[in-house]
């Protein structure tokens, strides 16, 4: 008002029609200008931001991790700065998942049944034994079946907002020092296995002690003779943490996550500190990961797979009558956990519905080979 009043007085406008006019038009003039001036200002402020993961570093999902952060970098021009930490650098294991939430760090990976203690739906979160067999239905039920709106449900209360990461689908299985070819040489052994559903079903069914250690303990407790057998990923991870050397007898698959996700958390506010344009730059940052995390991790089992079998690993097979055992101790401990939890009995129903969905359609489409 003060520059348009000295315009008009340099200029000797009275006040008739065509000074508030031109009045007007000045005010609009500065307005636009100020406006551009905040968009300006937007634009140009920077955010940094840790993401902890829980994979090890140099870990096929932890490079990844720093390509993405790279990607988005780029993308932001430089507005957006995340830097990916592995496991164990600020905090580890189940504890990410307040440490996203208390805003100690904006993001985390990790998987979602490590997140039990928040809520004990994250433990059915993940593929349970006998969920989705196959990661492309796991993949189909979260991006368009509604899972990542279930997830939220249980996220966004902590001030958490929850994303898929990568699959690596089936996992490998068990790995010891000494031959196991079923359940009953696993009586009373101590075997590493993720926390709650996994690691209770299979207690369950094998008689046996899970112990959930985060992937750096998992080597030098099978060097201490701290466990007796262990679970990890895929074969690829299982090269990674260079578990095979100690361990090279295996029993497959991991029957207890059939189509594992890992998954993204969020600190919900400084999601919404970021401008727009840097929330779409994160959300299809994520998505490119999910997608070239779980085609490159797969195709790097097949490449692990071929390098376990010719170092000398010995591999069987679960029997017949130990997956049924497998069966009935994963009924007995979902009937327990559905009793406990209206939420957790209807993320449940709404899988397995969506499950016999996906089966229904690919009876007509299985291989003709």
């Amino acid at each position: 008002m003060v520059v348009t009043s000295y315009i008009m007085a340099l200029m000797g406008f009275s006040n008739s029609i065509v000074s508030i006019a031109l009045r007007f038009g000045l005010l609009v003039a500065l307005g636009a200008i100020l406006g551009l001036s905040g968009c300006s200002s937007d634009k140009a402020k920077r955010f940094t931001w840790t993401l902890q993961s829980q994979a090890t570093e140099g870990s096929l999902d932890f490079v990844e991790l720093e390509r993405m952060a790279d990607e988005v970098y780029s993308m932001s021009g430089g507005r957006l700065r995340i830097q990916a930490v592995p496991g164990g650098t600020i905090t580890n294991g189940p504890d990410i998942f307040s440490a996203v939430a208390e805003r100690r760090v904006e993001m985390g990976n990790g998987w979602p049944n490590w997140w039990s203690e928040q809520h004990p739906a994250w433990a059915v979160m993940n593929a349970g034994p006998f969920d989705f067999m196959n990661l492309d239905a796991s993949m189909m039920f979260f991006y368009a079946g509604g899972g990542v709106e279930l997830a939220n449900e249980l996220a966004n209360a902590e001030g958490v907002i929850w994303r898929p990461a990568w699959w690596s689908g089936m996992e490998f299985g068990l790995l010891s020092k000494e031959r196991i070819s079923g359940l009953d040489d696993l009586q009373g052994k101590r075997v590493r296995i993720g926390p709650g559903l996994p690691g209770e079903v299979f207690a369950e069914a094998a008689g046996a002690r899970a112990v959930p250690l985060v992937p750096q303990d998992i080597r030098p407790s099978l060097e201490q003779g701290l466990l007796d057998a262990v679970e990890w990923t895929t074969a690829r991870g299982v090269l990674d943490l260079d578990l095979h050397d100690i361990s090279p007898h295996a029993i497959v698959p991991a029957i207890w996550q059939p189509s594992v996700l890992a998954d993204f958390l969020i600190n919900e506010e400084a999601y919404q500190e970021l401008p727009k344009d840097l929330q779409a730059i994160l959300e299809s940052a994520m998505k490119s990961y999910a997608l070239t995390t779980t085609l490159k991790s797969k195709v790097a089992d097949f490449e692990a797979m071929e390098a376990l079998l010719s170092g000398g690993v010995s591999i069987e097979s679960w029997s017949e009558e130990d997956i049924e055992r497998w069966r009935s101790a994963n009924e007995k401990i979902l009937s327990d956990y559905v009793e406990r939890d209206a939420f957790m009995r209807r993320l449940l129903e709404e899988k397995r519905a969506f499950k016999r969905r996906h089966a229904d359609y690919y009876e007509y489409f299985e291989s003709y080979e």
